[in-house]
């Protein structure tokens, strides 16, 4: 679609207050605009555009006296129509592949350690969001007596992750017990998604005939219990300390305290960044596009994280509305394909 010459000047202005107020925190004055652009477009021009800026509800006027800020509107439409989508370099998508490269094939410290690195490079808050045992396949089954009604209950899978749980037990086992209930369950279950264990179990337990029935009804009281406690998907946050010093919130305690509430809302801003993670690409909300309390001053920028085409958690930045959303957007779009690729590679050894 062609714009028109003013939409091209209203858009450069637009993209000249929203960069010097990233900058400095400050509000923006024409007179700050016209030496960015160097006589190009008057003075008068300017503080015309930026009256109609204000009047389409894209910048605002803090105090009579002061510049101009971005709104929420204005970030927006900064994102979707004006910025420019960048990508990183090849030397620095290297760097952060080697900055990431894992000591051990576990994929939850992999990403804890991304998310660190993440947090020092775009010098804000990181998140992953990390995959838990029940999204993945069964691997095997380890089952180690600790005492006759004490099981320790080991679940690794295909990708390298294991979690284990002490499960109390209803019936007495002895070693031999628990060695033939955990070559059952790696012979029969082996291959399965773990969400899907409990109801493999539950439909060999009515064919009450089946010859390994006993085994399925104990090995069901077990899982219940050991995959009780695991949720779907986990939220990794690193690096808060770089939002609660930008100046939004050090100088306001109000906001820097529903900053820290907004963030102990785990599940809710789980919840918002699962849904920006179902399909490939990046993900920018602004504001109170986030939807969780406490956090409508800031934004965040995410992507997924796959094995192969399949997505199995992701990684972004969450920062003040005040952010260098170019240079955000590349760098966890590269951190995301670092992430992707370094995580195939290791599931096609397998």
């Amino acid at each position: 679609m062609n714009i028109t010459d003013f939409e091209q000047r209203r858009n450069k202005i637009l993209e000249l207050i929203i960069e010097a107020y990233v900058s400095t925190a400050s509000p923006v004055g024409s007179e700050a605009i016209a030496r960015k652009l160097r006589s190009t477009i008057s003075p008068a021009t300017i503080r015309n555009i930026m009256v109609e800026l204000e009047e389409a509800g894209f910048v605002e006027q803090p105090h009579t006296s002061a510049g101009r800020v971005p709104t929420e509107l204005g970030y927006r439409f900064y994102v979707d129509s004006v910025m420019d989508v960048r990508h990183l370099p090849q030397d620095e998508l290297h760097q952060l592949e080697a900055l990431i490269q894992p000591t051990e094939l576990e994929v939850e410290p992999l990403l804890e350690h991304a998310a660190r690195v993440l947090a020092q490079v775009a010098q804000q808050a990181a998140f992953v969001v990390a995959p838990t045992v029940k999204q993945s396949t069964v691997k095997q089954v380890e089952l180690v007596p600790l005492s006759v009604r004490r099981l320790l209950c080991v679940l690794v899978a295909n990708e390298e992750m294991v979690v284990s749980h002490v499960v109390e037990i209803e019936e007495p086992m002895s070693r031999d017990e628990a060695a033939a209930l955990a070559r059952f369950l790696n012979t029969e279950l082996v291959g399965l998604l773990f969400g899907d264990l409990i109801g493999s179990l539950e439909r060999r337990m009515l064919a009450e005939n089946d010859s390994f029935y006993h085994l399925a009804r104990r090995s069901l009281s077990i899982l219940q219990h050991a995959l009780s406690t695991e949720p779907n998907e986990r939220l990794l946050l690193d690096g808060t300390s770089y939002v609660v010093s930008q100046p939004e919130f050090s100088r306001d305690p109000r906001k820097a305290h529903a900053l820290l509430r907004g963030l102990d809302e785990e599940a809710a801003l789980l919840e918002c960044i699962r849904h920006d993670l179902r399909t490939q690409g990046v993900r920018v909300r602004i504001g109170r596009e986030v939807h969780v309390p406490g956090l409508e001053e800031c934004s965040y920028v995410a992507t997924p994280v796959a094995i192969g085409e399949d997505i199995i958690g992701g990684i972004g930045v969450l920062g003040p509305k005040r952010m260098d959303y170019p240079r955000m957007r590349s760098v966890v779009e590269g951190m995301g394909r670092c992430l992707t690729e370094l995580l195939t590679r290791w599931d096609e050894r397998e």
